[in-house]
């Protein structure tokens, strides 16, 4: 047998052996590098996923402490928001101090009201996210409070949404109101009419529709399609129970009557010119129809609250009367109301000699007619009707009610925007 055919048994196994052995380790040296090199983007990418979550979350407490901070602050007058503002902040936030939460506020006075500015900002720190390079999450965002002024410069509300004509001025309207904004809820394309012989002034007339019927010639203030300000006095009105009868249905002819406050049921009548003097107090009409034909109507602090559709007052022939709402109490302001609701009804009113009344007449479900030159003397006098047409009147308004605060109305209910 020669040298070159010599066989070693088990050599060629034993070499494969020895040869997978050294694979098999510089296979697990080459894992484990791939391992550690793959392992830190891995961590950071899924520590990433955590301190996003953990800034998210810390980004909706940052924005629940501005907007409540907003809120709570819109509340005081003008000259100390920021301060306030800045200490109801420090509370909010006060569970987000890791953080380092901050805030900047201001105001801004414009043309529909005040407005609160708020800026809140803070940083997440990081924790496996620097394995990414990613430092920290800055946080910022802004926020802000309307407060729209007050609504006495609106001296009336015409409430029908789709009526034709809801407002109509005619037969020799004359209105002296350059203080006053009046709003019309109609949509309709025909929403007010203006006829040709009548001589306004109000400083504003807003129309939700799209047109009017107009006669006039140019109306200063006149804006058609107009975004209308809603009743603020729908969720303020007083909810009364008109209890039993305190006095039924009688006939007033002439001389002088004192009245006392209570429920009024049946018709009255006060004819001949019958003088009345109303102790203060509150008159609730219950199923009442009151008809005046002249006479003097005079009362401090009282107010007439009409329960039902066939409840009212309906004056004629020339009467006079200086009346004023209750300065204070459940009823302050409140010359005429009515029960939420009720079916449409007239609400006229004939030749009044000089009627000086002030105070708030919310009867949104009256058709309200006021005929043969009746004249009205008011200050502070706001009107809220279904709709209004005014026929040889002569009317001296002052802007309506007065409302809580120096500038601006104390609202329930504010909104943050972002």
């Amino acid at each position: 047998m020669s040298h070159a055919s010599r066989s070693w048994p088990g050599t060629t196994g034993h070499t494969i052996k020895t040869l997978a052995e050294r694979l098999q380790r510089s296979r697990n040296g080459s894992t484990a590098m791939i391992f550690a090199l793959l392992a830190v983007p891995v961590v950071g990418i899924v520590g990433f996923s955590v301190d996003m979550t953990r800034s998210s979350n810390a980004k909706a407490d940052l924005r629940a402490a501005l907007d409540a901070s907003l809120l709570s602050a819109a509340h005081e007058k003008k000259d100390g928001f920021q301060q306030v503002a800045e200490t109801y902040f420090t509370s909010n936030a006060a569970d987000m101090s890791s953080h380092s939460p901050k805030a900047q506020f201001r105001v801004e006075e414009t043309e529909k009201g005040l407005v609160y500015h708020g800026t809140a900002t803070a940083e997440v720190s990081s924790t496996f996210s620097s394995l990414l390079g990613v430092g920290s999450f800055p946080l910022r965002m802004k926020a802000s409070v309307t407060i729209p002024k007050k609504t006495g410069d609106n001296c009336i509300w015409v409430m029908d949404e789709s009526a034709n004509h809801a407002l109509t001025f005619n037969a020799q309207a004359t209105v002296s109101a350059p203080g006053c904004s009046i709003q019309v809820q109609s949509r309709n394309k025909h929403a007010a009419s203006f006829s040709s012989n009548i001589d306004i002034d109000f400083a504003s007339i807003c129309v939700a529709g799209e047109g009017v019927t107009n006669n006039y010639g140019p109306i200063e203030g006149l804006e058609t399609s107009c975004q209308t300000e809603p009743d603020p006095f729908a969720a303020t009105m007083p909810a009364i129970s008109p209890g039993s009868c305190d006095y039924t249905s009688k006939n007033y002819n002439g001389g002088n009557v004192t009245l006392h406050p209570g429920t009024y049921c049946g018709h009255m009548n006060f004819n001949n010119g019958t003088n009345v003097t109303f102790e203060p107090g509150l008159y609730v009409l219950n199923g009442a129809k009151w008809n005046v034909n002249g006479g003097q109507w005079d009362g401090e602090g009282i107010s007439f609250y009409f329960h039902t559709r066939k409840s009212g007052i309906q004056f004629n022939s020339a009467v006079t009367s200086g009346l004023t709402p209750p300065a204070n109490g459940p009823y302050e302001g409140l010359m005429m109301f009515e029960a939420p609701g009720l079916k449409k009804s007239n609400f006229i009113f004939n030749d009044s000699k000089d009627f000086q009344i002030e105070g708030l007449v919310y009867l949104p479900s009256r058709d309200a007619i006021y005929n043969s030159n009746s004249i009205w003397r008011a200050r502070e006098m706001t009107m809220v009707f279904n709709t209004l047409k005014l026929n040889q009147t002569n009317w001296e308004l002052t802007p309506g009610v007065t409302m809580e605060g120096p500038d601006y109305e104390d609202v329930g209910e504010l909104r943050v925007s972002s």
